[in-house]
């Protein structure tokens, strides 16, 4: 059965008014995705149009007890009534609002970025296309998150907030707006309209730059610096801040995986066991130290963990083994 949830029932429903069969339907209807974000619209409507301040204890008492006056001038002349309102004392419908208010208030801040931002998630082995509201295209990589700003994206702002490893075509806008990748790892990516790859993983923070022009702003050390990129740049950032700056004659290669390819470019194994970490959560281990440092170069095509593991291990003539949660590389004997 299709409900139609109105905005007036989604008021109730946040004022603590709806009826126990209206939240049922109110909270049936929010788990549906394709509802939730005009779920969290009016709520933001509904906390605009009645601000969470902390009553005025003092101000209500005093006009209880004028509207006490005025009821004790209707009575009959000569017929007295005493009422004492004590700050101490409030009715129970008083301290019932007021928790209602608290909690509301508590609800609030705690689920502000659910409110403010829709999050995309990606668990391990899994990637997602996404179109934002400004036509922006975007590959999310495996175990990584995308914030983007429920209000207001592509009018009043255009920043996103990425953990992770993602693709990213930016359309340009008519009037020029900034698209601005935010990182939390010290360094952000602003641009007008291109395409490039941001890796912020642990161990590895890089931009690659395929079509257009891009500003890296990074911190190094105390100064805040800038950098220009061409396409074909690779950028990685150290430990620090520290940038360093490469050319690379496909850049496309770095966002292979967005295919099921993964291109590797004398990469040490040791390097693809973080990868193995970061994109499928699988933990392995070279305990050769040599081994370790041995590179590969080609392009493979997985789905996942086992088949990228079994197509390397073959073309680099070496054996693995399972224990318990961990994978052990080894050269054959």
């Amino acid at each position: 059965m299709k409900m139609h949830i109105t905005k007036e029932m989604l008021f109730n429903y946040f004022a603590g008014r709806a009826t126990v069969f209206q939240k049922q339907m109110v909270e049936e209807w929010a788990q549906n995705n394709e509802n939730r974000e005009l779920f969290y619209a009016y709520l933001a409507m509904w906390e605009s149009e009645h601000p969470q301040y902390i009553a005025d204890a003092n101000a209500a008492l005093a006009r209880h007890q004028e509207r006490m006056r005025g009821y004790q001038s209707q009575k009959e002349e000569g017929e007295t009534l005493e009422v004492e309102v004590s700050p101490r004392w409030m009715p129970w419908w008083f301290w019932a609002a007021a928790s209602i208010i608290l909690i509301v208030a508590v609800s609030g801040w705690l689920f502000r970025d659910a409110i403010q931002y829709q999050t995309y998630h990606t668990a391990y082995g899994q990637t997602q296309r996404l179109t934002l509201g400004d036509g922006s295209q975007i590959v999310l990589n495996a175990n990584s998150s995308l914030r983007v700003p429920r209000f207001g994206f592509g009018h009043q702002t255009r920043e996103v907030y990425l953990t992770g490893e993602a693709n990213f075509s930016v359309t340009h806008l008519p009037n020029h707006q900034k698209f601005i990748v935010k990182t939390g790892q010290e360094f952000d990516v602003v641009v007008l309209g291109t395409e490039f790859v941001v890796n912020t993983r642990p161990k590895v923070a890089k931009v690659v730059l395929n079509k257009g022009k891009v500003q890296l702003r990074y911190q190094e050390g105390n100064n805040q610096k800038q950098l220009m990129m061409k396409p074909g740049d690779l950028v990685t950032l150290g430990e620090g801040g520290k940038v360093n700056l490469h050319q690379t004659q496909e850049p496309q290669n770095y966002a292979a995986w967005q295919d099921h390819r993964f291109v590797f470019e004398e990469t040490t194994l040791q390097e693809v066991a973080q990868l193995f970490k970061d994109n499928f959560g699988v933990t392995v281990e070279i305990p050769e130290a040599e081994l370790a440092q041995w590179t590969l170069t080609g392009s493979f095509t997985a789905h996942n963990a086992e088949e990228l593991l079994e197509t390397l291990t073959e073309a680099a003539n070496l054996t693995y083994q399972k224990e318990g949660k961990k994978i052990i590389i080894t050269t054959n004997p």
